[in-house]
């Protein structure tokens, strides 16, 4: 308003002194953009209809108004004295209007718009609050204990509606005792009464509430006005604790809490009683004062990690009670959170497992123990050897290992009985160990073998410490009553090596060995290299697989497949090969059974099918003449046998696939070869498989024909491809039934719709006949010889 009259001051003052005109210019009214701003969006809020109107009438008003003072200034600055006064008349006109509308009843009726807007916005947010809160108001008459009014949350506590109340009396929902102590909790000192009361729900239950009361009066007379709290929820929390807390106390299992700084706030009787720690000893103290010398130092890691992550723990772990006594606990510890998540406390359960511990212990101790002789067995001696076999590797350390076999011994338990073998067996046990140094170890390692471990010797030290073993043994019959039987050992003996690529590897030579040994006379050792002589044993024939795999000679090489109609190449078979020095390529044939002999075969396989993949992504990514194309692997039981290493394959194989082909199970084109001369059991083999298949990795069953369980291997596994044995296809020419059954095979193949493949094709007439059978592919020297890819040539 003050603003207002300064700025009609502003247009008097021009409209008498031309020259102050001419510097006053344009007048404007910044005051006035409350007009605008805030004053619009209240009356935008309150949505009145005549409210609306008057205020779009003041705005225009205004606008004429400050149109009128700046014609009038303007006129002034021109000498124009006629329209001064006259815009001077206008400006007084308008601004009387104007001020008469600002103080008139319309103002006063925005104001009180606003007002009343402002108390229902009040009493809604006082409903929400209340409706949140759980809390509800009623009104009694006091004169004839009558309920006058009651709210829906009231209302609701006790399972009513409205017309159900009524003019109700009180004690529909009030015993007579609770509703005295309703009136009984207000008094002239204190005119607002708190009592906690039980109502009566429409159910019959009990519903306690919080009433808040204080008298009142209206045109009914006396009231009592309440608000009521409903205490359902917090009397039922409260009853669930006390019933908690005392079945922790109760509680067979230790518990102890926590706080956040991991400060022992409480500990129940249990745990009193496992620890020796009372109460008053354990609080305020960190757990850890329960722990010890002989406490796993990685237990205590993950415990400390898991709990400041905020996640549940779970571990056993050696504790120390008062006395110094050790015990085991399966400890669980909980975190527990407040409202906004953070971690207030840790409940921590434990459990008392030392009884079960030192049963674990003896039967590891039985599990791990020969019986018999007293030695580490078996599973005990594979331990050990997988700590010797780390160490090494670590440390680039020497040992070696042996496996001795009686000799005939299987003539000493037929001639003398059992228990003389028995006998025999612990005889050359405690013989052997008398023989050993610090460090060195022997187990059995099964029937009549027993493994040595030698450490810190190289291959010549290996051998003669060997041969004083066995010595030992040969000088030593088994005394016996009925006289003495003689007793000689064969021993197979491996050293250590970086060549060998695992403990499986190591043992496989050693058994090989072993294996030399008997079959050449018994009672000698062999040690690796002392077989070199010959070039026909398994051994010089691993020897050279090792050697090739160390030194990367064992290369893929790939022989084309071809359409038996068409003569179009449709697929290639990857085949392993070993290169020599001056790059002749040895046949798998020469080598294949030396490696399975000495479970070497699994390396091969594993680098012949990634060499596949490789060739089989770049062309796909190439595109030309190779996209479309099948690539065949094979691999043996051992591979397959392995469930880490047929998981290896398949990542393998989706990171070739990239984005070259789906990952889903559409048909990819790997092909895996396996053989019905596979050993192990089908049904795990189809297992193993499911992965691949599932990924859409296609199967073909190799040398079809060659055994009595083809058609087995046919019905249980989902076989794409039926390749027909190499003798067979050799023989077609001139032999009429082998004809009859190459003509058998395919038909069984095309009511499974399963392509047949023949092998070994060496002439054209032949390739002619197998058309002509109804053979789908073919490969074969006639066709292509396997050649190494350009990536290996190259």
């Amino acid at each position: 308003m003050q603003r207002h009259l300064a700025l009609i001051k502003r247009v008097s003052d021009a409209a008498l002194d031309g020259a102050a005109a001419k510097k006053t210019g344009l007048l404007s009214a910044d005051y006035w953009k409350w007009y605008e701003g805030e004053g619009s969006a209240r009356i935008k809020e309150l949505n009145h209809p005549e409210l609306t109107a008057e205020w779009a009438r003041l705005g225009k008003l205004h606008t004429q108004f400050l149109n009128a003072a700046n014609s009038c200034v303007k006129a002034a600055a021109d000498g124009d004295k006629i329209h001064v006064s006259q815009g001077l008349e206008r400006v007084f006109e308008l601004s009387s209007e104007l001020m008469g509308l600002l103080v008139s009843a319309s103002l006063s009726e925005l104001t009180a718009a606003v007002s009343d807007h402002e108390h229902k916005l009040a009493m809604r947010h006082e409903r929400d609050f209340m409706d949140a809160a759980q809390i509800g108001r009623f009104v009694v008459r006091l004169s004839d204990n009558v309920l006058l009014e009651a709210d829906n949350n009231f209302l609701n506590f006790l399972g009513y509606v409205c017309e159900q109340t009524e003019g109700s009396e009180i004690k529909k929902f009030l015993d007579a005792k609770s509703y005295q102590r309703l009136l009984g909790s207000i008094s002239e000192k204190e005119p607002n009464g708190r009592s906690n009361i039980h109502f009566k729900h429409a159910n019959g239950q009990k519903v306690p509430m919080l009433v808040i009361s204080y008298p009142d009066e209206n045109a009914e007379g006396k009231v009592l006005r309440c608000f009521a709290a409903n205490l359902s929820e917090i009397e039922g929390e409260i009853q669930q604790r006390r019933l908690l807390s005392a079945a922790v106390e109760v509680s067979d299992q230790a518990v102890l809490i926590c706080n956040d700084h991991q400060e022992v706030v409480y500990v129940n009787p249990a745990f009193s009683q496992l620890t020796g720690y009372s109460a008053e000893e354990a609080i305020g103290k960190n757990p850890r004062f329960l722990q010890g010398k002989d406490t796993s130092q990685a237990t205590r890691i993950v415990l400390r990690e898991t709990l400041a992550a905020g996640r549940k723990a779970h571990v056993e772990m050696l504790n120390y009670t008062k006395e110094g006594l050790r015990f085991w606990i399966d400890l669980s510890i909980v975190p527990v959170a407040n409202d906004s998540g953070d971690i207030t406390h840790f409940v921590a359960i434990q459990h008392d497992i030392t009884e079960r511990k030192a049963a674990e212990q003896a039967i590891a101790r039985i599990a791990l123990e020969d019986r018999l002789t007293g030695l580490p067995n078996r599973r005990a001696a594979e331990n050990r050897l997988e700590t010797d076999w780390n160490r090494a590797r670590r440390t680039d350390s020497e040992f070696a290992i042996a496996i001795v076999d009686i000799d005939r011994f299987k003539l000493v338990n037929d001639q003398h009985g059992h228990h003389v073998g028995d006998q025999a067996l612990k005889h050359v046990a405690d013989l052997m160990a008398t023989c050993l140094r610090g460090g060195d170890w022997i187990a059995r390692w099964g029937g009549e073998e027993f493994l040595l471990c030698f450490h810190g010797m190289d291959g010549r030290g290996a051998h003669n410490a060997a041969e004083r073993v066995r010595k030992l043994v040969k000088a030593n019959p088994l005394k016996m009553p009925l006289g003495e039987i003689p007793l000689t050992i064969s021993m197979g003996l491996s050293m250590y090596n970086q060549k060998h690529e695992n403990i499986d590897s190591l043992l496989a030579q050693a058994d090989a060995l072993l294996y030399e040994a008997k079959h050449s006379g018994r009672d000698k050792v062999l040690c690796s290299g002392s077989a070199n002589s010959n070039k026909n044993s398994v051994i010089w024939e691993g020897s050279q697989v090792q050697g090739a795999l160390h030194d990367g000679r064992v290369i893929p090489v790939f022989q084309p497949i071809v359409n038996l109609c068409t003569g179009k190449i449709v697929a290639d078979e990857a085949l392993a090969r070993i290169r020599n020095a001056d790059n002749s390529l040895v046949p798998a044939a020469s080598f294949i059974q030396a490696s399975e002999s000495l479970h070497l075969v699994a390396s091969i396989d594993k680098m012949v099918s990634v060499s596949a993949m490789n060739r089989c992504a770049r062309a796909m990514k190439v595109g030309g003449e190779g996209l479309g194309l099948a690539h065949f692997i094979n691999l043996s039981h051992q591979f397959l046998a392995n469930v880490e290493q047929v998981d290896t394959l398949l990542e393998h194989a989706k990171g070739f696939c990239g984005d070259n082909c789906d990952q889903k199970g559409n048909a990819k084109p790997l092909v895996i070869e396996i053989t019905e001369r596979q050993s192990g059991d089908i049904l795990t083999l189809k297992k193993n498989l499911k992965p691949l298949t599932d990924f859409g990795i296609r199967l073909a069953l190799d040398d079809f024909g060659s055994g009595n369980s083809s058609f087995l291997y046919l019905a249980e596994l989902p076989v794409d491809f039926l390749k027909i044995e190499g003798w067979m296809v050799g023989r077609i020419i001139q032999d009429k039934r082998v004809r009859q059954l190459v003509e058998s095979i395919v038909s069984t193949a095309r009511n499974f719709n399963v392509i047949t493949i023949a092998e070994c094709v060496e002439d054209a007439e032949t390739a002619r006949i197998l058309c002509e059978i109804g053979v789908d592919w073919a490969q074969g020297y006639y066709f292509a010889k396997p050649e190494i890819d350009d990536v290996w040539d190259n």
